[in-house]
């Protein structure tokens, strides 16, 4: 089951309110609140205030996108704090910051350390860490990006998945296979070689992505990336994803 939802970080600019109206408006169930630019971590009571907000909504979060990054010395546990209290039960981290080709092997194993460290903290909240799928990070590539949830083996860590730039349409289409057995659920937009397009321009790419997911699992697909940034493109693009999800 795939369900359509939105990141809130698609709208940085906008208030918490104005991001569940635009929801309501695209009758969307499920978001991801960004750490960012909507609730900062460390700050539990707007947790608290804007997980209540939400669910008045009626909307379920997905997770709790942190800026989490391995290899800065940061302590993940003031994310944790602001995800439990919100009551999510997974929250995305990024898996460094060089591309996977620039990484030694010993850079690599440290990176590996400190995640093993943090996925020990966040099973001590109950809370899932997902590793987000981005070039110049360990998940770059399809191989790196695999080879590290292979190697960590670790229940507490899944990943997201987007449709990386760098590589070709086919290419995606594998990594996203690859990954599927450890899929949380799925940022969706559409680029071409200019950039943001229209969602509905993408539909027959994502009507392969989405035929590769596991018809047993629920997925969530929070849209992003909007072309212009404008809430009448993002209820355009929420009608077309809700129309490929009902046709599929």
């Amino acid at each position: 089951m795939i369900i359509p939802g939105m990141v809130s970080a698609t709208f940085k600019d906008l208030s918490i309110e104005d991001v569940l109206s635009i929801m309501g408006k695209a009758d969307l169930k499920v978001i991801e609140w960004s750490e960012n630019h909507h609730i900062e971590a460390g700050n539990l009571s707007m947790a608290r205030e804007v997980a209540s907000k939400t669910a008045d909504k009626g909307i379920d979060i997905a997770g709790y996108g942190s800026y989490y990054r391995l290899g800065k010395g940061m302590d993940i546990r003031v994310s944790l704090d602001t995800a439990s209290v919100m009551g999510c039960t997974q929250m995305r981290i990024w898996a460094g910051s060089k591309a996977s080709a620039d990484v030694t092997a010993d850079e690599r194993q440290t990176l590996v350390d400190e995640l093993d460290e943090a996925l020990e903290i966040a099973g001590s909240y109950g809370i899932i860490l997902n590793l987000e799928w981005h070039k110049d990070t360990l998940t770059d590539t399809n191989e790196s990006g695999f080879e590290l949830l292979k190697q960590v083996d670790n229940p507490w860590l899944r990943t997201l998945w987007q449709p990386t730039q760098a590589l070709s349409f086919d290419q995606r289409a594998e990594g996203l296979e690859m990954v599927v057995p450890y899929l949380s659920y799925l940022h969706v937009y559409y680029w071409d070689e200019t950039g943001r397009r229209p969602f509905s321009e993408g539909i027959e790419h994502w009507r392969r992505y989405f035929s590769l997911l596991d018809e047993k699992s629920v997925y969530p697909a929070l849209l992003e990336f909007v072309k212009g940034n404008t809430e009448e493109q993002f209820l355009m693009d929420a009608k077309a994803l809700k129309e490929l999800i009902e046709e599929i």
